[in-house]
């Protein structure tokens, strides 16, 4: 199965291949070739080498993939913080401890609290008792009286019960803390901040004390402005290639995971330098696949996964620029005088899904071919085309130096229904990514240079 990669590549060749074949062929003075120069095509556009199916790249840093709040008891005083913003903490470690005298106090007088609500229940079910003994002895006239003191004295009982049971829980609770005075880590994190002064966010609520960045489980953030976050928006689900600034081989994989429209990024400069326009910033997450070798903090390039990653590399041509005779291939190429020569090339592997074909020595980056045609001899002049030629064409809006579609009808070369329209050519982005010079380094195939 082909890739995305593989397939829009396939597509462009195609386009341009048709588009050559049918408009080059005999070009008139007016696409800047003589009637019966050849029409040959740059060997780094034909293979896709330079900015062809380069993909749209963004900036983005290794971030944690969770944080964790840790809050202190509002009631407690903090006897020793034990770390700072940018520790780094190990699951158990001790972040900081309360104080331990304020809550040995607060036991000892929460047992003096429940010994004085038990004596006060013991005292009023003696009243109770005596008070039943006596309405016994009392006429009928004072029953009443005797009935309602009874009731009131019973429900400050149930009171005073009430207010034990919720002491003994109070009381469980600060003897487990003076159990737990030391307040620890429950991930492998960083310190992310300390809300010493129990400052509070912009809903009123009490921030949380600690909060620790999860090491370990990253994610990778990225920035799109509001121009152009169209291009990212629905591709939730979609994979991703993360390349490191520093050897642009290491990759990493994983999915779009959001963009997040609701936060917008209120100052980047530190995240990717000072902004020189005024729109808005958004921030996407991406979610890997694995996270080995990356570090916290960490500076990446993001590009859509489109199968550039196993892209194949150096030079594929179509089976329709080679004139292979039985053991030996050669291809019609341009000399240094922009005069044709049928030049003896060696393949190696054959993409019969592309049909194409590995040329391995004869043939450099910076070379210009022509489609095979019984009409081709060698000495014809030649007229070059390559990517400046079709970015005038499309920033012309017209088929500059491409013939007329009247010019086939008599000859044959259009059917009556086939149409031809600028549309049907896409052309990528005009600035490679990796830029000319390490386009020589990766095929190493440049004109004077020996095919490795």
């Amino acid at each position: 199965m082909m890739n995305i990669f593989q397939k829009h590549t396939a597509a462009v060749i195609g386009a341009l291949t048709i588009g050559m074949a049918l408009g080059l062929t005999g070009c008139s003075s007016d696409g800047g070739g003589a009637e019966d120069d050849v029409a040959v095509q740059s060997v780094a556009m034909l293979a896709g080498i330079g900015t062809y199916g380069i993909q749209d790249r963004y900036s983005g840093k290794v971030v944690s993939q969770a944080t964790q709040n840790i809050n202190k008891m509002e009631d407690r005083t903090v006897k020793e913080l034990k770390v700072k913003v940018g520790d780094t903490v190990k699951k158990g470690d001790v972040l900081f401890t309360y104080d331990l005298d304020e809550i040995k106090l607060a036991i000892d007088m929460g047992k003096l609290e429940l010994e004085k609500l038990q004596n006060s229940i013991e005292s009023t079910n003696k009243q109770i008792a005596q008070l039943e003994k006596d309405q016994k002895k009392a006429s009928k006239s004072d029953q009443l009286s005797y009935s309602i003191e009874i009731q009131s004295l019973q429900a400050d009982v149930k009171e005073s019960e009430y207010q034990l049971a919720a002491k003994n829980i109070e009381q469980e609770q600060l003897e487990k803390t003076l159990g737990n005075a030391e307040v620890t880590s429950t991930i492998d994190g960083v310190v992310q901040s300390i809300n010493e002064n129990g400052e509070s966010d912009e809903y009123g609520n009490t921030s949380a004390y600690i909060v620790l960045m999860e090491v370990g489980n990253y994610r990778v953030q990225g920035v799109i402005n509001e121009m152009n976050r169209a291009a990212l928006t629905g591709m939730e689900g979609q994979g991703i290639i993360i390349r490191s600034r520093v050897d642009k081989e290491q990759i990493w994989k994983g999915k779009l995971e959001k963009v997040d429209t609701e936060n917008p990024v209120q100052n980047n400069s530190d995240f990717y330098g000072d902004e020189s326009n005024s729109s808005t910033n958004y921030p996407f997450y991406i979610t890997l696949d694995n996270s080995d070798g990356l570090m916290m903090g960490q500076h990446v390039y993001i590009e859509m996964d489109q199968g550039q990653a196993d892209a194949k590399t150096g030079i594929w041509l179509s089976s329709s620029f080679l004139d292979i005779q039985g053991d030996k291939s050669y291809v019609w190429a341009a000399t240094s005088r922009d005069r044709l020569e049928h030049r003896e090339v060696t393949v190696g592997d054959f993409d019969a899904e592309l049909d194409q074909y590995e040329v391995t020595e004869g043939l450099n980056a910076s070379d210009y071919v022509a489609i095979v045609d019984d009409s081709l001899k060698e000495g014809l002049p030649v007229t070059r085309y390559d990517e400046e030629y079709f970015e005038d064409y499309e920033e012309d809006g017209e088929g500059a130096g491409m013939a007329d579609e009247g010019d086939f009808e008599d000859e044959g070369g259009f059917e009556d229904d086939m149409e031809m329209d600028d549309e049907s050519v896409e052309f990528p982005e005009e600035e490679s990514a990796w830029g000319d010079e390490e386009i020589a380094e990766d095929v190493n195939l440049w004109e004077d240079e020996e095919p490795e």
